[in-house]
Order: structure tokens, then C-alpha cells, then sequence
């Protein structure tokens, strides 16, 4: 999976705006054809949550202004109709398609608790580092969320948190929305130290490729430099490419064991790494079994009961013992392992909100447009995991620990911290 990704990643790189940008109006129209007649064939119930006028409205309005939109303004399109369409399997993503090849700028934005803030910048623009975005273009940050919320396919509003900081630093994207001065620049204005600066930041490569279901948003860029460069790692952000992992952490009695995403690797299946984890975690007389769901995006939901059981068949499924902690990135396949956690074991769950809910659309299709060859996503099933009576739109956590910047910057985890207080 890694090294797929990595192939994907490189033949991104190697893209050029004239590459992508080489296609006609007429093109066009017909890859709008294509997904009037596939979508609505490929999705399990597409007018669930809009109805078929709104979905041919969208496609008529892209059939009408093909000829004057730029590339970029009608992939954002394609990004509006995918979210209106209302579930977070159904979308457009120009993190994870290489065929966009959207642009990034000089900065990496996280939303943390206490604002949009830039975490991480190239070398060049590292007297950002730490600064909270005030403002874009002309527009103060809330009517710029605003602006990108109709972009962003979710379950719930932590997709909202998720992903606003992706598209937040695509000069396309900006542009396309109103923000942005050209498709290449955009003006931010931040505060830093009490300090208001403004910063003309230009794009100065692709957007790099987040693809799987692990969360790779985190993961060093060559060249850049981070918040936490000179702070401990701490250990949800220690090892962000294994698939899964264990250790013990002897100081507070805990064996700590990230699950990044719902797949199984050669050799080592979910059930056989479940039983070595408990297994160790008795044999150090460990006080508490800690699962970190927080970098999981999904992958195969078949697959849970390889780790629900062992779980709720080991001694920690007491409470406080057994610590769950999940994120706004916790999706899919991931969400249905929470959701059967919820409903099995007596865990307790801490940090964000997940992004879904026990009741779901998933398992996409990809409709990869003819002439673009943009991916277009559509849910294929419906996954009731809850009594269809409860309506919650995200399962929260027992212990609420939100992330400051001042915590990532020290390597802090206010998670993992608050399992050690119970």
C-alpha cells in the first residue's frame, strides 16, 4: 500500500499545468454527460439528500458555462455538486487525485482549538510558523470557511474541521472561490505575537498526494519545517506510515496501540498483531490498553471482528482500562469499528468527535471522467450499524481533549494525557 502510494505521489510531481489544462469545452460536456448518466446508476440512493433537479441544475449550469469557466473553477464545481450530494464517501478530493494537480502554497494549516493556524511552512516562510490566519484576500477566515464549506463532502462537521485546512492552502482553490487574487497567489493575513502581518504567498508545487486511508497530512516535507521540530514526537505521530503498531510505555503502565487503518499486511494479520498486543500487555502487568484511532481513515470493515473480540475477550474491556481515542480524520471502516466499540465493549472513548456515524454510506465507486480524468466518488452502500432511530451525526468522546497549538508545538498530547488521569 505504501509503495503504491508513493508511485502515485512521483507521477503527480511530474504533471504541468499545460498537461492538465489541454481539454475543450466540448470535452468537458462530455465528461458532465458521463456523470449525469453514471452517478445516479452507481450510487445506492444518490437523491437521499437532494433531489434530482439540484443535481441536474449543477450539471446544467457546468454544460452552460463550460466555455468560460477556467479548469480549476470547474473542478470546484465538480467539488460542490459531489458535497451537495450529502455523504462523505461521495466527493471530489484534490489531496488524493493526482489527474487535478492542484497547487500548494507555501504553508500547511491545521484547525486547532484555538484557531486556523500554520503549523508548518517551507523554509522560506518560516517566520510563520505559529501565525493564526485572520483573514484571505479581502474576506476576515469565517467567510472564508464559509465560502469552502459547500466544497467539502462529510458526514458530520468534523469533515468541516478536516479538511477546511487542505483546501485552505490550493491557490486553485481560493481562486475559484473568490478569495485569491490569481490561481498561483493568494494574500493572507495573520497574527503572530499579537502582531497583524500580511503574507503574499505563491504556490510552489503540486499539492502532495494524501493517498490510502492513512492520514499522511502530518508527514515532514522536504525542505519545510514544523512547529514540533525541535519537541518530542509524540507517539500518534511517531510512526504515521504503519499500518499498525503496539508499545509499552512503562512510566504510566500503558500499552499503547495505534491502528491506522482497517487492512490487513502480509504476514501479520489484524487478529495475530491483536493477540501479540494483549498478549505483551500482560505479561508487563500493564494497568490500561490504549487504541488510537486518530490517523485511521478506513479500508476494510469486514475486518473488525479482529480486533473487537480479542479486545472485549481480554482483561481491559473494564472501565477505565480499555481508552479509545479517536479524531477528526476516524472515517469508514474506522467509524464502524467505533460504532461497534460503543456497542461491545466497555471502553472509554477520548479526544475529538469521529467524522461519521453508525449509520452510513460508504464503499465508493470511482467514476473516472473520460476526458479529465478526474475522480468522481460515489457511495455504493448503505451500512446500518445503529437502530435507525438514533440520529446522532458523530459518536463523541466520554473525555474531550482538544488540541492547541501550544500542545503540538511541545509534543504535548492531551489525549493520551487524560487516560493516565483515570
Amino acid at each position: 500500500m505504501l509503495r503504491h502510494a508513493l508511485v502515485i505521489t512521483i507521477v503527480a510531481s511530474t504533471l504541468t499545468s499545460a498537461t492538465v489544462m489541454a481539454q475543450t469545452p466540448a470535452q468537458w460536456r462530455e465528461d458532465f454527460a458521463q456523470l449525469r448518466r453514471e452517478a445516479p446508476a452507481r450510487h445506492v440512493n444518490l437523491f437521499h439528500d437532494m433531489s434530482r433537479a439540484q443535481f441536474d441544475s449543477a450539471l446544467d449550469y457546468l454544460d452552460t458555462h463550460a466555455s468560460t469557466l477556467r479548469r480549476h473553477q470547474i473542478i470546484v464545481e465538480l467539488e460542490k455538486l459531489a458535497a451537495l450530494i450529502g455523504d462523505g464517501h461521495t466527493n471530489v478530493g484534490p489531496w488524493r487525485d493526482s489527474a487535478i494537480a492542484f497547487h500548494a502554497l507555501p504553508i500547511a494549516l491545521y484547525w486547532f482549538s484555538d484557531g486556523l493556524i500554520i503549523r508548518a511552512t517551507d523554509s522560506a516562510h518560516a517566520t510563520l510558523l505559529g501565525a493564526r490566519v485572520t483573514a484571505i484576500g479581502a474576506l476576515p477566515i469565517d467567510s472564508v470557511i464559509a465560502r469552502v464549506r459547500p466544497l467539502i463532502s462529510r458526514d458530520n462537521e468534523m469533515g468541516i474541521r478536516a479538511y477546511t485546512a487542505f483546501l485552505l492552502s490550493m491557490p486553485e482553490v481560493l481562486h475559484a472561490i473568490g478569495v485569491g487574487d490569481s490561481p498561483d497567489v493568494a494574500k493572507f493575513t495573520v497574527e503572530k505575537a499579537g502582531q497583524s502581518q500580511q503574507a503574499t504567498l505563491r504556490a510552489t508545487a503540486l499539492y502532495p498526494m494524501l493517498t490510502g486511508d492513512i492520514d499522511k497530512s502530518w508527514l515532514p516535507r522536504a525542505g519545510w519545517v514544523d512547529a514540533r521540530d525541535r519537541s518530542p514526537t509524540p507517539l500518534w505521530l511517531s510512526d504515521q506510515r504503519n499500518m499498525y503498531w503496539f508499545t509499552y510505555v512503562s512510566a504510566d503502565q500503558t500499552l499503547y496501540c495505534q491502528i491506522n487503518t482497517i487492512q490487513q499486511k502480509a504476514g501479520d494479520s489484524l487478529r495475530t498483531f491483536m493477540a501479540r498486543a494483549i498478549a505483551t500487555a500482560d505479561s508487563v502487568g500493564a494497568r490500561r490498553f490504549v487504541l488510537d484511532l486518530r490517523l485511521n481513515g478506513g479500508g476494510d470493515g469486514s475486518l473488525n471482528k479482529q480486533i473487537l473480540l480479542p479486545l472485549i475477550k481480554s482483561r481491559y474491556d473494564t472501565p477505565n482500562k480499555l481508552f479509545v481515542i479517536t479524531g477528526r480524520r476516524t472515517f469508514s471502516a474506522a467509524q464502524m469499528l467505533v460504532t461497534e466499540l460503543e456497542k461491545y465493549s466497555n471502553a472509554t472513548f477520548v479526544g475529538e468527535p469521529t467524522s461519521s456515524h453508525g449509520n452510513q454510506f460508504g464503499d465508493s465507486f470511482r467514476i473516472v471522467l473520460a476526458n479529465s480524468h478526474v475522480m468522481f466518488r460515489v457511495s455504493t452502500l448503505w451500512h446500518q450499524y445503529l437502530d435507525s432511530r438514533d440520529k446522532r451525526v458523530m459518536i463523541e468522546p466520554r473525555i474531550s481533549t482538544p488540541l492547541s497549538y501550544a500542545d503540538y508545538a511541545r509534543g504535548d498530547d492531551p489525549s493520551l494525557t487524560a487516560t493516565k488521569r483515570q
